[in-house]
């Protein structure tokens, strides 16, 4: 695959000391997302993979599909990412879940000049495959499970394409997210993250509730009992919301989850508000919207929502399930002290040093718990009472404004109509 020209730092674009970010903000966004995304040419040659998954498995399962899903499918893919696939087999398979993944790496290691380093892993709660594509150069991760991370992945992807300045937020947000050490395998999943930015943004009423989205649709897609389905709808946005500019809302999600109260509120994408946690304790606080998950719950459908976790982050479509169960306390207490220091670094930056500052990497200490006091938007920090240190507090009055009045439930629904 052919890298970026723009940027010569190849491969490691987590190596932010080879980044050179010149111009006003908006500029060096643009060489930022030329750098760390994936080009038209690289994201056409993972056609190849999935023809040659396809292809192969294929001999063995004539009528198989392979549907990708993930940051591929979302726009968010960057050159760090990896490809997750679902295989859809023909109803005559009966092979058991466990079996078929080491079925699979079977067939594919008859391809050894196209599939490498490959590893099945049957214990999982969902088994996988795990190889290397050589052709491309990417790791892939395929399933026979499910197809709810294509349809999580298709709503994502809808989403983030509602407004311009919500797919490039959310690129940059994953980025400085990679370059800290804070989403991957072992951290916080990158799904989570994406929820946490969908959610920030329907707290600016940027984008809608994912029951809204149902609503719209003309029937219900059930997968493993929860409906899927759901329509694009457009969003008449008020002028406050229209004149928010990408530098406001990124340093305004940072602000926002600051301030927000993980220890008793539940990040609902489908409802698009928070719910207190007893809300799923006395299923009579739930809001009539919640039908589905009464239902699955008192049928011994699904379990209930895991509710003791630091961080409680629903997924839009399952609404049992928990999105940040493994979040722990340690990872919590990085993730929030990088909440806070980039927070802190919106007051303090001017617009033109802001990426720069929240992109350098810096040695994160266990033991050190500083609490940060944020200063208010009437409230000018030091930095900005320097010299040439000029900051619009106006623009970080409007941003705080309307996420303040979300945080005090005094923000009314908007209407939104069929796109």
């Amino acid at each position: 695959m052919q890298e970026s020209d723009n940027m010569n730092i190849g491969r490691d674009i987590l190596d932010t000391s080879q980044l050179c970010l010149e111009g006003d903000f908006e500029e060096q966004v643009n060489q930022l997302l030329t750098t760390v995304r994936l080009s038209r040419n690289e994201v056409e040659e993972l056609e190849r993979l999935l023809s040659d998954v396809s292809n192969t498995l294929s001999r063995a399962w004539p009528g198989c599909k392979v549907y990708p899903f993930g940051s591929i499918v979302t726009g968010l893919g960057i050159r760090t990412s990896d490809i997750d696939c679902y295989v859809s087999l023909p109803r005559w398979v009966k092979t058991p879940q466990n079996k078929l993944v080491f079925k699979a790496k079977h067939f594919l290691m008859a391809e050894p000049s196209i599939f490498a380093e490959l590893l099945a892993i049957g214990a999982a709660k969902v088994p996988i495959v795990k190889f290397y594509h050589i052709p491309t150069q990417r790791h892939c991760d395929i399933n026979f499970k499910s197809p709810a991370g294509v349809q999580n992945s298709k709503l994502l992807a809808a989403l983030l394409h509602t407004d311009p300045r919500v797919l490039p937020l959310a690129v940059l947000i994953k980025y400085w997210s990679k370059v800290h050490n804070l989403t991957g395998t072992h951290l916080m999943p990158n799904y989570a993250l994406s929820l946490l930015v969908v959610f920030y943004l329907q707290s600016l009423s940027i984008l809608p509730s994912v029951h809204l989205m149902q609503q719209s649709a003309a029937r219900q897609y059930m997968v493993e009992g929860w409906n899927s389905a759901f329509e694009d709808v457009h969003y008449n946005s008020n002028e406050g919301d229209r004149s928010l500019s990408l530098y406001q809302l990124l340093g305004g999600f940072f602000d926002f989850y600051c301030h927000f109260d993980f220890e008793n509120q539940v990040i609902s994408i489908f409802y698009g508000r928070p719910l207190h946690k007893n809300c799923f304790k006395d299923f009579e606080l739930l809001p009539k919207e919640f039908g589905l998950y009464k239902h699955n719950i008192f049928n011994g459908i699904s379990r209930q929502l895991k509710l003791d976790t630091l961080m409680c982050v629903q997924d839009p479509f399952d609404l049992s399930r928990n999105c940040t169960v493994c979040v722990h306390q340690k990872l919590y207490d990085k993730v929030m002290k990088y909440f806070k220091d980039t927070a802190k670094l919106f007051y303090e930056e001017h617009s033109e040093n802001f990426l720069k500052a929240i992109l350098k990497k810096v040695e994160y200490k266990d033991a050190v718990h500083i609490p940060i006091t944020l200063p208010t938007a009437g409230q000018p920090s030091k930095v900005q009472k320097r010299k040439n240190k000029k900051k619009n507090v106006q623009n970080i009055q409007n941003v705080r404004i309307l996420y303040s009045q979300f945080r005090k439930n005094q923000k009314k629904p908007n209407n939104f109509t069929n796109r």
